[in-house]
């Protein structure tokens, strides 16, 4: 008898492309798709002007602008998983802070998290996670991933309408941030903290 050698292992940097399908989908529905439906959600909730509740959505997405810029210098402080679990915890904490705003003031308190939260699982996340693992097929691999990011808008913008008028602002946000929270934890346990360096997982790269 001889035993497999690590080379007949399936290569897991498609594991981490299918991971990072998952991320994107929260990613995108969560923190792209989401505040246009929660716009309307808060409005019709708080009767606050419209004007003020699109500059916080204008805010949201300009405070993720800032953050995505300086992703880089967050990797190697905390690590790809450890920005990506925070990532994932800042958002459900801001998607709750919407519903739950009694005050402008503590709505724009909420978009200031989930605009910082939402692009540590956007396109900078996807691309620093798959990068490591993959050389020749890189491109497939980053299109298979990016796939999350066009069904978490078929999926959640749908989803997040039928749940507000289902059981309310304030549940759905906590149960969807919740699920969220705990599927990229999740992920980041079993998957993200490998790196081709660190393991012996099938493979190095696809070089």
């Amino acid at each position: 008898m001889s035993l497999s050698s690590p080379s007949s292992r399936p290569f897991f940097g498609w594991h981490v492309v299918a991971a990072t399908f998952v991320l994107a989908t929260f990613g995108w529905g969560v923190g792209f798709y989401g505040p246009p439906v929660f716009l309307y959600a808060v409005v019709a909730r708080t009767g606050w002007p419209v004007a003020m509740v699109s500059a916080a959505v204008t805010v949201h997405f300009l405070v993720g602008a800032v953050v995505v810029a300086n992703l880089p210098r967050l990797y190697p402080l905390l690590g790809v998983p450890g920005v990506t679990m925070l990532g994932a915890a800042l958002l459900g904490l801001g998607a709750a802070g919407w519903a739950l705003a009694a005050e402008p003031w503590q709505l724009f308190a909420a978009v200031l998290a989930s605009g910082a939260g939402w692009v540590g699982m956007g396109a900078a996340a996807v691309n620093a996670l798959i990068a490591p693992w993959f050389v020749l097929r890189r491109p497939a691999a980053l299109g298979m991933a990016y796939n999350g990011a066009s069904l978490g808008g078929v999926m959640f913008s749908p989803l997040w309408i039928a749940l507000i008028a289902a059981i309310g602002f304030v549940p759905a946000a906590l149960a969807v941030g919740g699920v969220m929270v705990a599927a990229v934890v999740t992920l980041s346990v079993l998957v993200f903290r490998h790196t081709p360096e660190s393991s012996n997982l099938g493979g190095t790269s696809d070089q």
